[in-house]
Formats: C-alpha cells, structure tokens, sequence
C-alpha cells in the first residue's frame, strides 16, 4: 500500500507535489497550536458579544 502511494506521488506534476507539502504541514501546525486558535476565537467572539 505504501509503494502505490510513493509510485503516485512520484507521478504527480511538482506544483501538486509542493501543494500536497504544504497542505500536510499546514495541518501539522494547526494540530501542534489549536490551543492558540481556540483562546483566538474564544476573544473573538466575546469581543462580538459586547
């Protein structure tokens, strides 16, 4: 399973490649800083709340 999915990313074109990159790594510091985001939104929407 893992060759097929290392055979089709090496056939991709290098923008989907470096898309495919990015999209993990942005998943990645989402899930390491959620806590930021969460206090984020939590002042957001008590600023609304005024």
């Amino acid at each position: 399973m893992i060759k097929r999915l290392i055979s089709r990313f090496k056939n991709l074109p290098v923008n989907a490649k470096g898309m495919l990159i990015m999209a993990a790594l942005l998943i990645i510091a989402i899930i390491i800083s959620r806590d930021r985001i969460w206090e984020a939104v939590k002042k957001g929407f008590a600023f609304f709340n005024k």
